[in-house]
């Protein structure tokens, strides 16, 4: 699965734009296994440009909880938007908004309860990973975010190093291979039915990246970040996954 992360970027035009140019690239291989988070502000307008293309578009985040929550995203609301899946512990809403493992944990539960697909983010910072402690850093972030509630068999991890997310730095594919067996290595020892979920990789994808890190096993999808803010960059980088998985 490819997802484009908006993030708060767009605006009514420029969106309209993006999504006729996109259906054009997209028209003869198919609009599938593509997934689009824009704001909440552009949510509809998004949906109802793709009505009748196989295209997921979800939320960038939620709150445990509604009422007097001033600027939040309740449950509620994502339901009433059919939306399909949500991002949460993204790396900003942990460093922006200072969103704990606790909460997020929480954020998980109720993406489950209210049967809403989620998309845990996780990643290192630069001196965990200079330090040699990417593994210990994604295994708690896993396990007091899911394992220790019940685990949801359509539940997408996405693997974003902090220090790579819009820097242009991208860590070696073949390493991002090796973290991402290990992390469905740590979700499969705890499920009870053998459960792999599938891992996306997100940090500095580009059109002249994406190829390396797409052929590599593990690697199962990517979220896209200012990539995806081009739709002809975005086309390009799906035709290059579809190439590496859609065999």
């Amino acid at each position: 699965m490819i997802i484009a992360n908006w993030k708060a970027n767009g605006d009514f035009e420029s969106n309209k734009v993006w999504c006729e140019r996109f259906i054009t690239r997209m028209s003869k291989r198919g609009i599938k296994s593509i997934g689009i988070t824009p704001s909440h502000l552009h949510f509809n307008q998004i949906k109802n440009d793709f009505r009748g293309y196989d295209i997921e578009i979800g939320f960038q985040d939620i709150d445990i909880e509604g009422g007097a929550r001033t600027g939040s995203i309740s449950p509620s609301m994502a339901i009433d938007s059919n939306c399909s899946f949500c991002l949460i512990g993204h790396s900003e809403r942990r460093e922006i908004f200072k969103e704990d493992n606790n909460l997020i944990s929480k954020k998980y539960q109720v993406l489950i309860n209210h049967q809403i697909k989620p998309i845990l983010c996780i990643g290192e910072s630069f001196e965990e990973f200079r330090a040699g402690k990417t593994e210990k850093k994604l295994q708690s972030q896993i396990e007091e975010c899911i394992l220790n509630n019940t685990i949801q068999e359509n539940i997408i991890i996405a693997y974003e190093p902090i220090w790579a997310i819009g820097t242009g730095n991208t860590p070696n594919p073949k390493d991002v291979n090796t973290i991402h067996e290990f992390i469905k290595d740590v979700v499969q020892s705890a499920s009870e039915n053998n459960f792999k979920p599938k891992v996306l990789y997100g940090g500095s994808v580009n059109k002249t990246n994406a190829s390396d890190f797409f052929k590599e096993k593990n690697i199962d999808g990517a979220l896209i970040g200012g990539a995806s803010l081009d739709a002809d960059i975005f086309s390009d980088i799906i035709e290059i996954y579809s190439r590496h998985k859609e065999k």
